[in-house]
């Protein structure tokens, strides 16, 4: 789609990043759920870049230490110097985007895939796929995104590999309302310390009129060797207290 960036990034980081927080207690698995949520940074990011470029243009478009090239009309490249600090974080090589219109909604959705050509953020090596499909209405947008075969490579040489699928729905999109944000999929793959996992997503909702910023309602289940651990985020209301079950044991906290 095309629309802001923050507004995107910020809906993928609440639906990762927050899985971190919870897991610290009582931190049953918290590798499998940090490089979880590392990947959905990952995925975020790699999204925004691609998505807030799509739609023609020019070749040669510079945005500091960013340039777009064009390769055709529906595939163009970004292309990161060593060490650019763009968009808050670290970045080198280049980002590959194809892209078409979503459907009937013309320059204003696309749906697009992008790849990645010694591609680094933050120092983290990155390669895979990325699709993204947009299933509208325009005014309550569903954005589907499917990674496959992605490989995050640490400069120490560990390695997280994961594979995942997973639905947004937007609501309120084109009000002056704050959006509200559901997401439900799943990701699995292998953490850096070479242990399997599963995170599936159950209809977590991030409600932006929530300034605490947290998702307000929803489960995420991680399945790995270490057990089975449920986060649930409530039950719709806005607050920084979550319940975490590993073991038949149930703990409370706060965020």
């Amino acid at each position: 789609m095309k629309t802001n960036y923050f507004k995107i990034i910020a809906i993928f980081l609440a639906m990762g990043l927050f899985v971190v927080s919870s897991c610290k207690k009582p931190d049953p698995d918290s590798q499998s759920a940090e490089d979880d949520a590392r990947g959905s940074f990952i995925m975020a990011d790699a999204f925004a870049l691609g998505n807030d470029n799509a739609g023609g243009g020019g070749g040669g478009k510079l945005d500091g230490c960013m340039a777009k090239e064009i390769i055709d009309a529906h595939t163009f490249k970004l292309n990161f110097t060593d060490g650019c600090e763009y968009r808050g974080h670290s970045r080198k090589g280049a980002l590959i985007v194809a892209w078409e219109m979503g459907g009937e909604f013309g320059e204003r959705a696309f749906n697009i895939t992008v790849t990645f050509d010694e591609y680094y953020v933050d120092g983290i090596g990155v390669s895979g796929e990325i699709q993204t499909t947009f299933k509208g209405p325009y005014a309550n947008p569903k954005i589907a995104v499917k990674s496959t075969n992605m490989v995050a490579t640490f400069a120490n040489g560990e390695t997280i590999k994961w594979s995942s699928d997973k639905n947004f729905t937007i609501a309120n999109f084109l009000e002056q309302t704050p959006n509200v944000v559901t997401m439900s999929g799943t990701a699995s793959g292998t953490n850096r310390s070479g242990e399997d996992y599963t995170a599936t997503y159950s209809d977590v909702k991030v409600d932006r009129i929530c300034e605490l910023g947290y998702p307000v309602s929803g489960t995420v289940t991680i399945e790995s060797d270490k057990g089975t651990t449920v986060i649930d985020y409530g039950s719709g209301n806005c607050d920084n207290e979550i319940t975490v079950t590993n073991g038949g044991v149930t703990v409370e906290v706060k965020l």
